[in-house]
């Protein structure tokens, strides 16, 4: 069942600390501006896909995207394990995430990584860290 639209903006709103008004580009409001327009189409797909509450269909659109070093949608990613949105919960796929986005240089990510840290234990937060480097040496060796 999808979730209503504006409890999810809410939500996210809320996430993000920022207001969510609709809007057809959601890469301009998210930062993803180094995107180039087939990526940026793909963004917007797979953020529609979160907001209208088809969860499955964003994960893909945004791994997809992250894959490429696409920070606003590693963030994403770390978001929906952060809350469990989609897929389980998972504190570490998140902090692999976050840490992943904020390593690029997202200040979200930055700021969420951190409220996160605090919420592991050292073995957990040492356990993602290892994940997020292995993810980085795998596809940053790509590009």
């Amino acid at each position: 069942m999808a979730a209503n639209r504006r409890s999810v903006e809410k939500e996210v709103g809320q996430l993000l600390q920022m207001s969510m008004p609709g809007h057809d580009d959601w890469c301009e409001i998210m930062g993803a501006t180094e995107l180039k327009d087939s990526d940026r189409k793909r963004f917007n797909q797979a953020f529609g896909y979160f907001t209208a509450g088809c969860h499955d269909r964003a994960y893909r659109g945004f791994a997809r995207l992250a894959a490429n070093g696409c920070c606003v949608s590693q963030f994403f990613l770390g978001l929906m394990y952060l809350k469990g949105t989609g897929v389980l919960q998972d504190y570490r796929r998140a902090h692999w995430w976050l840490n992943v986005a904020s390593s690029q240089g997202h200040h979200k990510a930055r700021t969420q990584l951190e409220k996160l840290t605090r919420k592991m234990s050292p073995n957990q937060v040492a356990e993602a860290q290892k994940l997020a480097q292995a993810w980085v040496g795998k596809h940053c060796r790509r590009h």
